[in-house]
């Protein structure tokens, strides 16, 4: 169900964007305005974060096409294909994070995820389109001279990213069945 905000506009509710969610792949190339950036990052900041430690994570925020390209480029070398692995969508926020090479590294993957998650929610109700990224991001991670040029500070690993744009793709209702996911229950 939509609500109206204060000035009578409906919007969604936030159960609405995540079951209305998807993976979009198709943009206008229209800039993301600054205030839509600024709530998009807003939300990336109110990410529970493993034991609070913020300090252990970076977001890259991209939108100069020239960056956007070489990224694209670096990924499309390292998976052999000719096809854009971001979309033509004109942003792309990379997530990175300290990794220890251990178990321990299960919760700064997942503290990636959150982030992009709640960027990807938030995307829905701003009415953008947004797609989870990991291609591009597993492929800097290999490319050490492309992490010194985009400054991803020593220590960190690109893990995840999320691209955001305008799109013509609409967002509707989906059906989720309710057994996708092997669900134990113990009582």
């Amino acid at each position: 169900m939509q609500k109206k905000d204060l000035k009578g506009s409906f919007i969604l509710r936030t159960i609405d964007a995540i079951l209305n969610r998807k993976s979009v792949r198709t943009y206008t190339g229209k800039p993301v305005s600054d205030a839509d950036l600024k709530q998009l990052l807003k939300t990336a900041y109110a990410s529970p974060v493993s034991m609070g430690e913020y300090s252990h994570l970076t977001l890259t925020v991209v939108t100069a096409s020239k960056w956007l390209q070489k990224l694209d480029q670096n990924a499309q070398k390292t998976f052999h294909t000719d096809k854009s692995m971001l979309y033509g969508a004109p942003l792309f926020i990379i997530v990175s994070t300290k990794l220890q090479g251990t178990p321990a590294d299960n919760g700064a993957y997942s503290n990636a995820a959150t982030i992009v998650e709640n960027m990807n929610i938030e995307a829905v109700e701003l009415g953008l389109g947004a797609c989870h990224i990991w291609g591009v991001t597993t492929a800097l991670a290999q490319n050490h001279e492309l992490m010194r040029e985009i400054k991803v500070p020593d220590g960190q690993t690109p893990v995840a990213g999320l691209v955001v744009g305008e799109t013509t793709e609409a967002y509707t209702p989906r059906n989720i069945p309710m057994d996708r996911i092997n669900t134990i229950k113990l009582t």
